[in-house]
């Protein structure tokens, strides 16, 4: 596959912190009641339509309006959650993935979900659209018994839920039909336009839409960078989608389809350094209300990644060195019984399997293409869990079997040392939920997983002893990893509808799978097996709605980490990469009468390091972020709204430094017009 590139050339703030949340707590007993915080829907920690007071895992649910008015400035879904608590969010760039942490135990132990079925915790969040999503619900905490393992064999790895989840949940049904048009331009010549339409025909509500965007983008490597810059690193980007349900008369049938296509083309700034990057994202499901209180749920998905880049010499931009590429396809399906029986609980049984194939090739410029790694890959799982209401206490209890197995045909070029392997696993989640009235609940959870290394983990991307090229060091020796994860938390409505919510939470995983920079020019990485990782934390959180006009939060996160390996005095007793020891958010938003928005966000990080050896490691300090959106209403009748919008991200000009020699690029702007008819 020849690659193509883009033609044109364009401990004392802690302590302070909680003592200002944790006070107003002693006032809940003169609250009346109110049962605010039990009235949004979610799906996630059950499979099925709970409020949130009738679970025991701590949920976020984040609202299509948040989502429209986050700054993304990476243009990354992972930036909707950079505000929410436990989160730690490290985009590289606009054309690079996340590496940030959930929980304190790294990126990948917190799933990514389309409408229930996984998806690519890297690659997914650069490719899906936030348009077709309705809502995001966020669970935190252990979560491996109703949702599988991910096994992407690409970035860092298969991903696990071990830490929480994140369901990204699709649009549905419509009132009436509605279209909306964007567009806006912006620093580095960015240029972007969006198209959105929604209808409803019969008994089929539909959507579809297109976002296209292009840049010149600018040096988003440090001084003296492997990325070595000689012009702008130009992108173009565009995403497809398009989604329909059907519903059955009486209502009690339902079958859903989506589908998002995106094209990722660019370099990174030098001549031969493109890249050519085609996702593929489909979603089906059907849904029946066998009797009053029985429901059934079927759901398929595809998943295609095909991503394509150029080598050149190391400072040497007009001589390619070779074009490579991953393949991977990913087929997940789920199927699921939910008993709705005494006093609202709720029993869920079902089944789900996921096949996999990856393969990694280059092509070193002699007409052929040579693989790497190659490999088949499948899951099956089996679940149970129940969920009983008795008084005002909710006890949950779930257990899942899981056999995976694997398949590899090469790795790093040659022959596997062992061809098969096969693991089988059985799961565990508990949890307990005490309502203590309508505006106080306490809450606890446990779970556990087992995940085997990914392929591109044992294989590498580059052959072992290489310096002259960036990838992925190889690691044939990587062993599984199982961990353990705890929480627990309190929640309370306080005076004024002031919502204050405290988590603790603990996660172990032995033989941790973890991600070293190894080499920072030309950027390499290997993964390693980093003995017992350890992360514990504490979450607290504030927020406030005042009617329709204004609406604030606050929230901080903080995160002790430990690897505990005796046959390795390097690694004993460093931290957990890319895992901060302190996040705090803060922000608000505000309406007015006459159109007027604004929502401004602070985000303070106190910095991670990039790697587990203490020798090797170096430490990134993001420190302060400050984003806001601004919009105004200039035109509004009956038949439609125009209005003018502002995106400002890094006010503060913050060029931090990033591993892999990687900044983020400082201040920049977007402003357009949107109709709305």
């Amino acid at each position: 596959m020849k690659l193509f590139y883009i033609q044109t050339s364009k401990a004392r703030t802690l302590s302070a912190f909680l003592l200002v949340l944790i006070l107003p707590v002693t006032c809940y007993t003169q609250v009346k009641k109110d049962t605010t915080l039990l009235k949004e829907v979610v799906i996630t920690s059950s499979k099925s339509w709970q409020s949130l007071g009738n679970v025991t895992q701590k949920i976020e649910v984040i609202p299509a309006k948040t989502i429209e008015n986050t700054i993304s400035g990476n243009r990354n879904i992972c930036d909707v959650l950079q505000n929410q608590p436990g989160a730690s969010v490290s985009v590289l760039s606009r054309n690079d993935a996340n590496w940030g942490t959930y929980g304190g135990i790294g990126p990948k132990y917190s799933t990514y979900m389309l409408q229930g079925l996984p998806v690519d915790a890297f690659i997914d969040p650069m490719s899906l659209d936030l348009s077709a999503v309705s809502r995001i619900e966020v669970q935190r905490g252990p979560a491996s018994v109703l949702y599988s393992n991910y096994l992407s064999q690409d970035f860092a790895g298969n991903q696990s839920p071990l830490a929480g989840t994140v369901n990204l949940i699709l649009k549905e049904k419509f009132d009436k039909a509605a279209t909306r048009a964007s567009i806006s331009f912006g620093t580095y010549n960015t240029l972007n336009g969006q198209l959105y339409h929604q209808d409803t025909s019969k008994n089929i509500h539909y959507y579809a839409g297109i976002n296209y965007e292009m840049s010149d983008y600018t040096n988003y490597g440090t001084e003296g960078s492997w990325l070595n810059m000689q012009k702008n690193p130009e992108y173009r980007k565009a995403k497809i989608y398009g989604g329909a349900t059907w519903f059955s008369n009486d209502d009690r049938q339902k079958v859903t389809l989506f589908i998002n296509k995106t094209f990722h083309t660019g370099d990174a700034g030098r001549v031969y350094r493109g890249f050519a990057n085609d996702y593929t994202t489909i979603n089906a499901g059907y849904f029946l209300n066998l009797r009053k209180n029985i429901d059934l749920q079927a759901h398929m998905g595809y998943r295609g990644y095909y991503r394509t880049w150029q080598e050149s010499h190391f400072n040497v931009i007009d001589s390619l060195s070779s074009n490579n590429g991953v393949v991977q396809h990913i087929i997940p399906v789920d199927v699921l019984v939910t008993v709705k029986h005494w006093n609202e609980s709720v029993l869920t049984a079902g089944v789900d399997y996921q096949a996999a194939d990856y393969a990694t090739y280059t092509d070193p410029l002699v007409g052929y293409n040579t693989y790497g790694n190659k490999s088949k890959s499948s899951q099956t799982g089996v679940y149970l869990q129940e969920e009983l209401h008795i008084a005002k206490f909710i006890v949950r209890a779930g257990l899942r079997f899981n056999n995976t197995q694997n398949n590899i045909e090469l790795i790093s070029g040659g022959a596997p040392g062992q061809k098969n392997s096969q693991w089988n696993r059985l799961l565990y989640s508990l949890g307990v939920k005490y309502n203590i009235s309508e505006v106080i609940s306490l809450y606890a959870n446990a779970g556990n997983s087992f995940m085997t290394p990914g392929l591109k983990s044992t294989g590498g991307t580059i052959l072992p002893g290489d310096t002259l090229h960036s990838g992925q060091l190889p690691n044939p020796g990587l062993k599984p990893e199982s961990g353990i994860g705890i929480d627990g938390g309190i929640d309370l409505l306080l005076p004024l509808k002031i919502q204050f919510s405290l988590r603790v939470f603990n996660t172990t995983v032995s033989d941790a799978i973890i991600d070293n920079v190894v080499r920072q020019n030309p950027s390499q990485s290997q993964s390693v097996n980093g003995g017992k990782s350890l992360s514990t934390g504490v979450e607290a959180e504030l927020r406030q709605t005042i009617g329709k006009w204004f609406g604030w939060f606050g929230n901080l996160t903080w995160m002790k980490t430990k690897i505990s390996n005796s046959s390795d005095a390097d690694q004993d007793g460093s931290n957990v990469p890319f895992s901060p020891e302190l996040v705090i958010n803060a922000g608000f938003s505000f309406t007015a009468p006459f159109g007027l928005q604004i929502t401004p966000s602070l985000n303070y990080n106190s910095g991670f390091f990039d790697s587990s050896s203490k020798a090797g490691r170096r430490k990134f300090t993001p420190g302060l972020q400050f984003n806001a959106f601004v919009s105004q209403t200039i035109i509004k009748t009956r038949k439609y709204n125009l209005s003018f919008f502002g995106q400002f991200y890094n006010i503060t000009n913050n060029q931090y430094e990033m591993p892999w020699q990687f900044r983020d690029t400082g201040f920049s702007v977007m402003g357009g017009l949107k109709v709305e008819f």
